[in-house]
């Protein structure tokens, strides 16, 4: 048993190394310019190994973005200690972007799945899928919310994406910043479908002031006392 259980700590090892080195060349390389002889000189690891364990290039790109998803759906659940909806949605976004900065590898081959076949696809729509149930469950929103609620609530996870492809470029915004940025954005999503109207010259007065003020960004980028 013993020699048994050594060999699969082992396998299980070996298939993590050659994982790993796969999402770091993913993220850094296009898809088609990742070669399996690439992967396996970076991890050390014979070549007949991505057939053994995955089935191809092909298997090791699914299962690659399959790990991504699941170590940042996890990371992203609410905390025992976060009791009603503000904690909550405050602590899923501030956790996704502290996901991103631990792992900006995973999070960019995540973004990087335009090519992608029928199996990657599925994992994604999916993983999709269960931000957004979680993200409903953490709002008290029904299994099945109205046409508009969640029309706005999907839109929001896309305005969260191009958020964290923007703030893992740049670095330039605090953690707590880009937090509320996200937060706010959520509440004004969820807000609008309640049918709730704004005078528009207000609103137009509004966005053209905020956005002409050239020190917004300095300030904003400036960490909390």
């Amino acid at each position: 048993m013993a020699p048994t259980r050594e060999r699969g700590r082992r396998d299980s090892a070996r298939r993590q190394q050659i994982l790993d080195t796969a999402l770091e060349l993913f993220a850094t390389r296009a898809y088609e310019d990742v070669s399996v002889d690439d992967v396996c000189d970076r991890a050390g690891v014979a070549h007949g190994l991505i057939s053994y364990y995955f089935g191809g290039k092909r298997g090791l790109f699914a299962e690659a973005v399959r790990q991504a998803w699941n170590e940042l759906l996890e990371y992203e659940r609410p905390r025992e200690d976060e009791q009603d909806a503000t904690e909550r949605i405050h602590g899923f976004v501030r956790r996704h972007f502290e996901y991103v900065a631990e792992h900006p590898h995973r999070f960019t081959t995540l973004m990087r799945t335009g090519h992608a076949d029928r199996e990657v696809y599925d994992i994604v729509i999916g993983a999709r899928g269960e931000a957004l149930a979680e993200l409903q469950l953490s709002l008290g929103c029904p299994v099945n919310p109205p046409a508009q609620l969640r029309a706005a609530l999907r839109g929001w996870m896309g305005y969260l994406d191009n958020m964290t492809l923007d703030w893992a470029f740049h670095r330039d915004l605090d953690l707590d910043v880009v937090t509320d940025m996200c937060v706010q954005a959520l509440i004004g999503a969820v807000r609008a479908t309640a049918g709730e109207r704004y005078d528009p010259d207000v609103e137009l007065a509004t966005l053209s002031r905020v956005a002409a003020i050239p020190t917004l960004a300095t300030s904003a980028a400036q960490p909390r006392a």
